[in-house]
């Protein structure tokens, strides 16, 4: 493990090059994006539930993540070629929508989902062994600020790319003629493949950690980190904050496009305001994690975090404010990987890793599907274009996200480890 020295900064250095690069290309393409573009070519409430329940259903399989070690590479080259593959993917959105290539609107939407399952299996895996890697190289009394650093530079890319895109499609929708709008999306994405492709080239100059023998293919070894009651608690947070956020998600993305009639350009502008108040909150929330513990930090974030859904029922002006406050997911973000962890500072932080992420993954997707039955219900199709319609949806959706603060607040106290 190396010290908090030169080296390290080097490493933060390196590790931060490609959070802001990757995350460029992240705004570019964000799930909001892949909603509009499905929307503009016929996609109503079930498939925007899948567009966002499909990539965190197949993400389970990033439980196998720290196994693909087995093959050969070290920690660079397999999490790069993941990376890689997950831009290859993101490369083919563009031809799923063509006109006259599809039979039907329902084939086209098919093949977008399927693009962008296999674009987050692919980046899931290479995330969870870059992490693994990080941790191995970052000592456990600087991991927030570490982290919390990288988050920041995440999400001035992430800002960027927002701004990028919403900048860029206004100027696409005035570019193409009316029926060939929809265009605006696939060619955000192309930007956003070659922006995240080039964001491996830093982490392809970091030192790494060798691979002396890989974990052993035991699923009851990656069980066993979860049997310490502190890690079960909070592996039940995951698991309740997921199902609250994967219910009562699908109105998210279809309000504003039709309760409130906002171009994709307000969203955009909104969720770049969000990256940079997260920006300038992260590092403020990593060195508050190495005084307080992540447990304190991330208490205090749930409870902001839930109250965003509330504050959507106040039409536009609250559609801004929930995004606003969800600035506070920069708290529970930068404590994340070092909660999961819980204080493990080699190899043996993978499975843990992948676990938790494929675990609760699959509960957000698999809730994501339900919640279009919820949706459906409090807000019917044809009613859909109602801002008034979605006030009782948001209200039960604040009160369930609130909840989650239970297994957080019955975890056992604080200990070093949370340092």
């Amino acid at each position: 493990m190396i010290k908090p020295t030169v080296e390290l900064q080097e490493t933060s250095r390196r590790a931060n090059e490609n959070a802001v690069t990757w995350a460029v290309g992240n705004g570019l393409l964000s799930t909001t994006l892949i909603a509009y573009f499905a929307q503009s070519i016929g996609a109503q409430s079930a498939a925007i539930s899948w567009i966002i329940a499909a990539p965190k259903l197949v993400g389970v399989l990033r439980w196998f993540a720290p196994y693909l070690l087995y093959l050969g590479g070290g920690y660079r080259i397999t999490s790069i070629a993941a990376f890689l593959l997950s831009t290859a993917f993101l490369l083919l959105l563009p031809f799923c929508a063509i006109p006259g290539i599809w039979s039907s609107t329902s084939a086209a939407i098919s093949a977008i989902v399927l693009c962008w399952c296999l674009y987050h299996l692919a980046e899931y895996c290479g995330y969870v062994l870059f992490v693994s890697w990080l941790v191995q190289l970052v000592p456990n009394p600087k991991r927030g600020w570490f982290f919390g650093l990288r988050e920041s530079w995440l999400t001035a890319g992430t800002l960027c790319g927002y701004l990028f895109a919403a900048l860029l499609g206004a100027t696409l929708q005035n570019f193409f003629v009316l029926d060939l709008r929809w265009m605006t999306y696939p060619c955000l994405a192309i930007y956003g493949a070659f922006a995240m492709g080039f964001s491996v080239w830093p982490i392809s100059q970091m030192k790494e950690p060798p691979v002396t023998q890989p974990p052993r293919f035991t699923f009851f070894d990656d069980f066993a980190h979860w049997q310490n009651p502190r890690a079960y608690w909070f592996l039940l947070y995951g698991t309740w904050f997921s199902a609250a956020n994967g219910l009562f998600s699908t109105l998210l993305y279809m309000y504003p496009y039709r309760g409130l009639n906002l171009s994709i350009f307000l969203p955009l502008v909104m969720a770049a305001s969000m990256r940079l108040g997260q920006s300038l909150l992260a590092q403020p929330a990593g060195a508050a994690i190495d005084r307080y513990g992540w447990r304190r930090v991330m208490i205090c974030g749930q409870l902001l975090v839930a109250m965003g859904p509330f504050l959507f029922s106040f039409g536009t002006p609250g559609y801004i404010a929930g995004n606003l406050i969800w600035i506070a997911y920069a708290l529970i973000n930068v404590a994340l990987p070092i909660a999961v962890v819980d204080g493990k500072s080699d190899a043996s932080a993978g499975p843990p890793l992948a676990l938790y992420f494929a675990w609760t993954g699959l509960v957000y997707g698999l809730t994501a599907l339900a919640g279009k039955g919820i949706a459906d219900f409090f807000v019917p199709y044809e009613s859909a274009s109602d801002p008034s319609a979605y006030t009782m949806y948001f209200l039960i959706a604040t009160l369930v996200r609130l909840s989650a603060l239970i297994p957080l607040l019955l975890l056992p106290a604080e200990t070093v480890d949370d340092n």
